[in-house]
């Protein structure tokens, strides 16, 4: 930390990987920034497509103040392992990151700043909010608006956390704090919930701080995985594309606890937290790695396998979300599918009868 009240150096990264076509936003809001004195890395990970060689001409020209580093993966390393590559490159103290098809307010590393003194620069995660943008660049629902910039500053307790996986943090709009890379190291290159392992890491150092205003306009489109997950299947094919997603998630969320058990270790081993609560939370973390296993072991298991865990699960009296989840599950697989594609297709069709009345209210 530098001493006196000069700012220190934060970093700003830009994570791309096949963005050709939003890449200059997500760089023009990144060399935007009014915070100085700033590091600016625009990292491409091995893209086929035209990204790397957009973010070269336009770090090639660039005159502004801040720093820049440009990088490209040899090959293609995958979002953790493209972050850990990222954390060798950084210098900064505290590490912003962005995707390469969303868009930095040009405020946005200053507001973290801003938080983290909030803090008394306890906190080792930052968090701000978002505005939904579609792949054109049109506002995706409302915005809320807040004439005043707050901050608010959380202590969650590891029990929660890991419990609950609660408060939410949305890697996109968050910052964190070197100190957690240098204090955990590396994440597996499996880890795809990055960000709630980023969460749980900053829990275990110190506080969370939450910005209440949007910092990223967050691009929703046919590629990422916010819009595949979130996508309403009307169709046989999009239904079992939803359900072998549902067992690929539950085994990635399982992965998620395995590095939480590694970590928990390091802060044994650090006295982060004492005997007792290691303890505890790795009974506890053990448990929700159990449970996601069994979600992506019940989706796909036949008939009688699906009876005897549903039985054995609800005798033992587990987790009341998860019986409750199977229960539809446990009709026959036709029949389920049936029904989903009829569910979601008249959901489908009543928001376009509400939408196409707000535009007709709205024309009047």
């Amino acid at each position: 930390m530098e001493s006196g009240n000069a700012k220190p150096l934060l970093t700003l990264m830009v994570c791309a990987y096949n963005q050709e076509r939003f890449i200059r936003e997500a760089v023009e809001g990144a060399f935007a920034q009014t915070y100085s004195p700033l590091e600016i890395i625009l990292s491409d990970d091995c893209s086929p497509d035209r990204t790397f060689e957009i973010m070269r001409e336009m770090a090639g020209v660039y005159r502004g103040p801040h720093r820049l580093i440009l990088n490209r993966n040899a090959t293609n390393l995958g979002l953790a392992a493209h972050g850990n590559r990222l954390a060798e490159l950084a210098h900064g103290e505290l590490w912003v990151g962005v995707a390469g098809d969303d868009i930095c307010f040009p405020n946005r590393v200053e507001l973290v700043y801003q938080a983290w003194e909030y803090s008394g620069r306890r906190a080792r995660g930052i968090q701000g909010e978002y505005i939904d943008i579609d792949e054109n660049g049109k506002l995706i629902g409302k915005v809320v608006d807040r004439p005043t910039v707050t901050f608010r500053e959380e202590k969650p307790t590891l029990e929660d956390y890991v419990r609950t996986l609660k408060p939410e943090i949305v890697g996109g709009a968050y910052a964190g704090h070197s100190l957690t890379y240098a204090t955990f190291g590396p994440l597996p290159s499996e880890v795809i919930h990055e960000d709630s392992v980023a969460a749980f890491r900053a829990i275990c150092l110190g506080s969370l701080v939450f910005i209440n205003a949007p910092v990223i306009k967050r691009r929703i489109h046919g590629n990422n995985l916010f819009s595949r997950r979130h996508e309403l299947a009307a169709s046989w094919t999009a239904v079992k594309r939803q359900e072998d997603r549902m067992i690929r998630d539950a085994r990635s969320r399982a992965m998620l606890y395995e590095v939480f058990l590694a970590d928990l270790q390091v802060a044994k081993q650090k006295k982060l937290i004492s005997n007792e609560l290691w303890a505890a939370l790795t009974r506890s973390c053990c448990y929700q790695r159990q449970l996601l296993n069994q979600r992506a072991e019940f989706v796909a298991a036949d008939m009688v396998r699906k009876l005897r865990m549903f039985l054995s699960l609800w005798r033992a009296r587990v987790d009341d979300g998860l019986i409750k989840w199977m229960i539809f599950r446990l009709m026959p697989a036709p029949l389920f599918r049936s029904l989903k594609v009829v569910g979601n297709s008249t959901r489908l069709a009543m928001r376009t009868v509400f939408q196409c009345r707000s535009l007709d209210g709205s024309t009047r």
